[in-house]
């Protein structure tokens, strides 16, 4: 009876140990680097890297390494272990054999005016936890819309600048927004992701700015986690939103860490375990962010980007979303690539439905 008694213990501290890991992987606030490839060769105006999914693809990408960074062309050559591809600008630092390094699917980094020569202003609004720091890029007039960026899990401004050239375009400002745990933004009480259900509120405290600053109506335009945030607050606060864009966006929570447990080979009843341990560590209700259970009573337009090959984010709910959101209300885009990348595979038609659905609903 001891031996038994022992062994049980033992187990449920196993996993209950596995499932407080997991959960804290998902609310942790982690920003570390990482270069999985190593360059092959450079020079003559290409590289050469090793061979895999992410550096075979057509599209837009940069190539990021330690100090550097370099936008790619096409590829030109290579054989079963490497790919040879064009070098369209060296940005910054200098490309090396040997140094380690990263695909980029933001591909620009610095500021808007460093990255995309687009005339901008560092701003900051004030929210629930302290000063936040946005850039405000100008539209045509301020008294309009005006398009609120909001990046995704773990990720920083720079994630919105792929849209930023089609926004101006567009004759719109954009306020491209930093919230809570950000670099050089408060942090939240604990420190911790709240994979949105506090987060949503700094998306309200950038409305206000908006319209403070002359907004006539806002288009929230989340990605990944952002979306999730978009979603919350188009539920809790509607009335001064126009429209949504959702690129890659957490549509169910309890679907995602479904399939990310299931990538990690955890066992079905761990990762429920470590779904309960995740509500308890940071006060959330998972079903509160199964946005598909809201999605027939959805009364604004919604332009919606899935990726098929994303293994970051569960695509079913995003399926689910759009075919249970009345009638002409959710304009559902599939495209090939990875999780937030359905600009890089063809920017120009990505773009293209993004004016189209902006000047619909601005």
């Amino acid at each position: 009876m001891a031996a038994a008694v022992a062994i049980v213990v033992l187990l449920c501290t196993v996993v209950g140990g596995i499932g407080w890991y997991f959960a804290g992987v998902a609310i942790e606030v982690d920003r570390t680097a990482q270069y999985p490839l190593t360059i092959v060769d450079a020079g003559n105006g290409t590289v050469t890297l090793p061979r895999d999914a992410t550096t075979e693809r057509p599209g837009t990408w940069a190539l990021v390494w330690d100090g550097g960074r370099a936008l790619l062309g096409p590829v030109t050559g290579g054989d079963e272990a490497t790919v040879v591809r064009n070098v369209s600008s060296v940005v910054e630092g200098t490309l090396a054999k040997g140094a380690p390094a990263i695909i980029d699917h933001w591909v620009y980094d610095g500021d808007p005016g460093k990255a995309l020569r687009l005339p901008f202003q560092d701003v900051t609004y004030p929210s629930r936890v302290g000063p936040m720091p946005a850039w405000v890029i100008p539209g045509t007039s301020p008294k309009s819309t005006w398009v609120i960026g909001v990046h995704g899990r773990n990720a920083d401004k720079a994630e919105t600048f792929r849209v930023m050239r089609a926004v101006h375009k567009a004759g719109l400002p954009m306020m491209s927004i930093a919230y809570r745990n950000d670099v050089g933004a408060p942090s939240s009480s604990d420190g911790k992701n709240h994979l949105g259900d506090t987060e949503w509120q700094d998306i309200v405290s950038a409305m206000g700015y908006a319209r403070a600053h002359g907004a006539t109506g806002v288009v929230l335009y989340g990605w990944s986690m952002g979306g999730a945030m978009a979603l919350a607050t188009l539920r809790k606060d509607p009335s001064f939103i126009r429209g949504v864009v959702l690129d890659s966006p957490v549509l169910d929570w309890s679907a995602t860490l479904d399939m990310q447990g299931d990538a990690r080979n955890l066992p079905g009843f761990i990762t429920g375990v470590a779904k309960r341990v995740l509500e308890w560590r940071i006060g959330i209700d998972l079903t509160d962010f199964d946005h598909r259970r809201y999605a027939p009573k959805l009364r604004t337009p919604v332009l919606l980007f899935t990726a098929t090959d994303d293994a970051t984010v569960a695509n079913s709910s995003a399926y689910t979303f759009s075919s249970t959101a009345p009638p002409g209300m959710v304009t559902h885009i599939t495209t090939p690539g990875g999780h937030t990348e359905s600009w890089n595979v063809d920017p120009t038609a990505y773009e293209r439905t993004l004016a189209t659905f902006l000047k619909r609903h601005r």
